[in-house]
Parts: structure tokens; sequence; C-alpha cells
């Protein structure tokens, strides 16, 4: 027998809101990295900006999707109840917490590139894969969110 899904409570239409959220704040973040790495082999402060703006959209939308999932986790009991939901809350406020400090360290320091913020964008994107995996086992293994239809 296939497992009950389990329905969000943020959802539009039956489609649940952190999923559609999530994907820009993933995309400008890792993108963060590829804009380091273009500055450091090109040396042209436009990727400073480009820095500095991913980072602060990225942050920012992140926060916005993961309110939306902060409220499936607290108000939808079969969620709360699966250990894997906790863990990936954890680590994506670990992972937003860092994002949001590597804006921070690029506004305070917007016209000259600090390594630092490298290093935290890389670690930053290790934890998004690790979230995101954890996400995908929440929707796949568990059926988080999933609405069928018959």
């Amino acid at each position: 027998m296939a497992q009950q899904p389990i329905i969000s409570r943020m959802s539009i239409g039956g489609h649940p809101i952190h999923p559609m959220l999530i994907h820009f704040p993933v995309a400008f973040l890792l993108g963060l990295v590829g804009a380091d790495l273009v500055y450091l082999y090109t040396d042209d402060p436009f990727w400073i900006r480009v820095g500095l703006w991913l980072a602060g959209l990225g942050s920012l939308g992140g926060w916005l999707a993961g309110i939306a999932g902060l409220i499936d986790l607290v108000f939808v009991p079969r969620i709360r109840s699966l250990l894997i939901a906790w863990i990936h809350a954890l680590l994506a406020i670990m992972t937003l917490a860092l994002a949001s400090f590597n804006w921070l360290l690029r506004y305070n320091s917007e016209s000259s590139f600090d390594p630092w913020g490298l290093h935290i964008s890389l670690l930053t994107a290790v934890l998004i894969t690790i979230t995101s995996l954890l996400g995908g086992q929440m929707v796949y293994h568990h059926a988080v969110g999933v609405n069928i239809k018959s």
C-alpha cells in the first residue's frame, strides 16, 4: 500500500509554497560561487557587485522560503514527527545564517574582494547541497507536500 501524502498547510491550490520559493535563493547562492570565481579569474569589479546582489537576494529569498517551510514544520504534526524534517530545518537555518553573514561581509566591503566571502560561499554551497538532498528525501520518501488527485 502506498504511503499517504503529507499535505502542506502553506499551499496555494494544493501546491506547497516552500518548494515554489526555494529555487531562486538556491540558484542565487550557488551562482555566488561562480561570481566569486569569475572575479578571481578576471579581476573585474563588476563581479564584486554581482556577488553582493546574489548574496543579498539569496539570503532574503531563503528566509522567505524558510518561513513557509517553518509554518509547515510547526503546524503539520506528521511533518513535525519526522527527524529528517528537523535536520533539514536546522541545516537550512545554519545555511541562511552563513549566507546572511556573507552578504553583510560583502556589504561592508563593497568596493573590494574579501577572500572570506568565497570561503563562506563554498561552505554555503555544500550546506545547500546537503539540505536539498534532505528536502528531496522528505518529498520522495515521506511524501511531504505531495497532493495526489485521483
